[in-house]
Parts: structure tokens; C-alpha cells; sequence
């Protein structure tokens, strides 16, 4: 199986830490202590990792890890981000700064943003990869505008990218899976069509939305839709939900969608990888 137990106690475990860390601008240390921890995690699946400092705050580095050099093989790159927005304890039901569980959900700062599905992303990238080359590009300063990557996004050397994938996906409360997708190409329809399959096989309908997720400084202040994507395919796939609240009290994630998830990230280069 992708996706069992297992996997998800070492997700679970990463993003208590992850979240555990407070990665906000006003807490330097939490933000170098998830970037430094995210680097390792990189380098011990694999991963070539490099980072770009910035000089005026070299405690939030821009991360990128790469893994597979096979010319003959697609190249699947995922971005997102390592901060975390601030919160106001006091109007929490429980710890935003301690990964809780509570009525089937895990609840925590971050969980939904982009914490639980890039913890899930590196607990794949043996299965990923398997199939194709991976590029990770991450940031520590998405809640704050993301000034650095704005300035540095353009200007980084990365290798070819076939297709772009989102931090993170969305499911509704219904349990209908959203899929949202971008310069939609042969390739990436064979993506979408496998995974509507998927979806059906499993009892899920499935909702295709012909635009990039929302952005909180909107999609004109991401660096990633903005420097990264130009005319590239990209795709959204993730585990949050309408339950999610991200940037809000008791933001959260239910870990049962992880499962359905995993398929989806594995599916997505499976379908690739065959041409």
C-alpha cells in the first residue's frame, strides 16, 4: 500500500515538531529551526539541497531539493512554504502551538498551511520518485508576502518542470474531491482523467476547477504562480477540507483524507511517467 498507519504516525510526528517550532517572523528561531529541519529531511531521503540566504534574513532560507537527474523521465516540481501564520492563543479551543488531536482532526498552527501536506510530501518522495524527478522549492516568509522569493523567483536555476504541483488540495465537506488545474496540456488531462477514475472507483465524485488555489495576497503576490508557472501545467492536490479554517482559530486537517491524498501525488506520476 501507498499510504498506511505507519505513514501516517511519521507524518504526524514530523508536523508535531514542525508546528511545535512557532515558524513566524517574529520567532527567528522557530523559522531557522523548520528550515534546518526540512533540509535534513531532504538530504536523508536523497535529495540534492540547496539554499538561498537572504542577507538581511538568513534564518528563513529559500530551500530547493532535488532528486532524479534522468533526462529520459518527467520532472514534477512542488512548491510551498515553511512558515506558518501567527495566532492568537487565547481565542484557540486548544494550543495552536502543539499538534492536537480532537474529534478525528488534527489540530494546530499551520496544520492545513502548508504543514501536514509537505510532511506528507517528504513521507513520499521514495514512492514518488520511483517515477519521476522531483524539484521541491520552499519558502519561510509566504505569510509575510513573500518579498525575498518575489525578488529571487525569477532569477533561480531549476531544471525543466512538466508539471507544477500546488502546496496543497481541497476537498468539500461533502467529500467531493476538488481538483484545480492550470494550463491544462495532454499530459496533465491524462492526470485529471486518471484521478476522476480514481476518485469514482473509490465512491467520490470529483469537481474540476479551471483556476489556481486562492492566495492570501492574492495570486499577483505569489512568487510561485507568478515567476514558476508561466505556461506550465499545475495541479492541486492535497488533504484539506472546508473543515481546514487555514488562517483562522482551530485550523486543522483530518488525517483520514492523507490516505486518498498519497494516491493522488503517486497517480499523478504514475500517469506521467507513462507517456
Amino acid at each position: 500500500m501507498i499510504w498506511t498507519d505507519q505513514e501516517t504516525k511519521i507524518c504526524k510526528q514530523l508536523s508535531e515538531i514542525l508546528v511545535s517550532n512557532k515558524a513566524v517572523e517574529s520567532n527567528p528561531i522557530g523559522l531557522e529551526a523548520n528550515a534546518v529541519l526540512i533540509k535534513k529531511l531532504f538530504e536523508d531521503k536523497g535529495c540534492k539541497v540547496r539554499t538561498i540566504e537572504n542577507p538581511k534574513a538568513t534564518y528563513r532560507p529559500i530551500i530547493i531539493a532535488e532528486i532524479g537527474e534522468e533526462s529520459n523521465r518527467p520532472t514534477v516540481g512542488f512548491f510551498g512554504h515553511y512558515d506558518v501564520e501567527e495566532a492568537d492563543t487565547e481565542k484557540w479551543s486548544v494550543d495552536p502551538w502543539m499538534l492536537s488531536r480532537k474529534d478525528g482532526r488534527w489540530y494546530g498552527r499551520g496544520v492545513a498551511d502548508n504543514i501536514v501536506p509537505l510532511a506528507q510530501r517528504i513521507v513520499l518522495i521514495d514512492a514518488l520518485s520511483a517515477h519521476c524527478n522531483l524539484v521541491f522549492v520552499l519558502q519561510g516568509e509566504e505569510e509575510i508576502g513573500s518579498p525575498f522569493a518575489m525578488e529571487m523567483y525569477p532569477n533561480m536555476t531549476l531544471p525543466k518542470v512538466d508539471i507544477w504541483v500546488e502546496e496543497t488540495g481541497y476537498f468539500y465537506k461533502t467529500g467531493k474531491h476538488r481538483i484545480m488545474a492550470v494550463n491544462v496540456n495532454q499530459k496533465l488531462q491524462a492526470v485529471i482523467d486518471s484521478i476522476e477514475e480514481m476518485n469514482t472507483g473509490l465512491g467520490r465524485e470529483s469537481a474540476v476547477r479551471i483556476r489556481p488555489m486562492n492566495k492570501a495576497f492574492g495570486n499577483q503576490g505569489c512568487p510561485c504562480l507568478v515567476h514558476l508557472l508561466k505556461d506550465i501545467p499545475y495541479i492541486a492536490l492535497g488533504p484539506n477540507d472546508d473543515y481546514s479554517t487555514i488562517h483562522g482559530i482551530d485550523e486543522s486537517i483530518n488525517p483520514d483524507l492523507l490516505g486518498i491524498s498519497a494516491r493522488h501525488l503517486v497517480r499523478l506520476c504514475e500517469v506521467l511517467a507513462s507517456g
